[in-house]
């Protein structure tokens, strides 16, 4: 078994690491099914469709010493090529086996939302137009 919490997350963009992150979402690999019947009464069939792979979004909290450059750096190199690695930890955090990685396009940076009533921490997210994972 193993917890969300034994995976490494890091990521590059436009061939420059970018580091550790604490989250990854999406990434889902899927294709569209399509159903028909050849007639005289013959059951059912499938035919396969292309495969897509979904948008991968991962997230850390902000930390302002390392992000606030990071994040206008990063701003402007939307549509910039990015890879980002889901590396699996033992249970005593040694890597284990291979990564998964997924190749895509950065499509948004978000630095953070801004509430002076909320002790939040503030996070740092990043959407990659994931266009292929292996």
């Amino acid at each position: 078994m193993s917890a969300q919490h034994q995976s490494l997350v890091t990521a590059v963009v436009a061939g420059v690491p970018i580091g550790t992150f604490q989250s990854r979402t999406g990434g889902e690999s899927t294709a569209e099914v399509g159903k028909y019947r050849p007639g005289g009464m013959a059951k059912q069939k499938t035919r396969r469709g292309l495969a897509e792979v979904g948008d991968v979004t991962i997230g850390r909290e902000w930390e302002t010493e390392r992000d606030a450059d990071l994040e206008r750096r990063l701003r402007n190199q939307i549509g910039s090529p990015m890879i980002v690695n889901d590396q699996p930890l033992g249970d005593d955090g040694a890597v284990f086996g291979k990564p998964k990685t997924w190749t895509g396009t950065l499509s948004s940076v978000n630095g953070g939302d801004s509430d002076s009533d909320s002790n939040d921490g503030k996070m740092l997210e990043l959407v990659m137009v994931a266009t292929e994972v292996s």
